[in-house]
């Protein structure tokens, strides 16, 4: 049968105490160690990934800033752009209805003295058409085959208006 000693429980008890002590020397130790550096290490690890977190943010925003500031700037640069493109089209409008300005006083005063100079030659073969028609009247009303062949137009026409 079973024997219950007060010496036999004593020295398991010792025993069990001893194995706990080597065990937790030598093993338990150990691995809480290697829990703890784990630990540590994970820990690690997420502290390391928070802060790339915080530093991708700072970056998305630093990088949103710059394309704002960018689009800002290129609007800037687009309306500038504008502004001058319209002062320059204004600028060569004003100056071709300038020179069309000059153009057309030029070619009136231009037609006005050709209108003058025309004018100043006809007036000049006017004159000289005159004095020559009426030297050949003076001369030939005086000659009898003028007469006759007026007197002979005028039957002419007489006789026409008979018919």
């Amino acid at each position: 049968m079973l024997r219950i000693s007060v010496w036999n429980i004593a020295f398991t008890i010792i025993n069990i105490l001893v194995l706990f002590f080597f065990m937790r020397h030598f093993l338990m130790k150990p691995v809480m160690e290697i829990l703890e550096e784990r630990k540590k290490l994970v820990e690690k690890d997420l502290d390391e990934a928070d802060r790339s977190k915080i530093q991708a943010a700072e970056l998305k925003e630093r990088y949103e800033a710059s394309l704002a500031a960018a689009k800002k700037e290129a609007d800037c640069i687009v309306a500038k752009a504008r502004q001058q493109a319209q002062s320059e089209y204004e600028r060569m409008m004003e100056q071709a209805d300038q020179d069309a300005r000059k153009k057309l006083q030029a070619s009136e005063k231009t037609m006005e003295l050709e209108r003058e100079k025309v004018l100043n030659e006809l007036r000049t073969s006017v004159t000289g058409l005159a004095m020559t028609a009426a030297a050949r009247l003076l001369t030939e009303k005086n000659s009898p085959e003028w007469n006759k062949r007026q007197y002979d137009v005028f039957l002419a026409g007489e006789g026409e208006k008979n018919d």
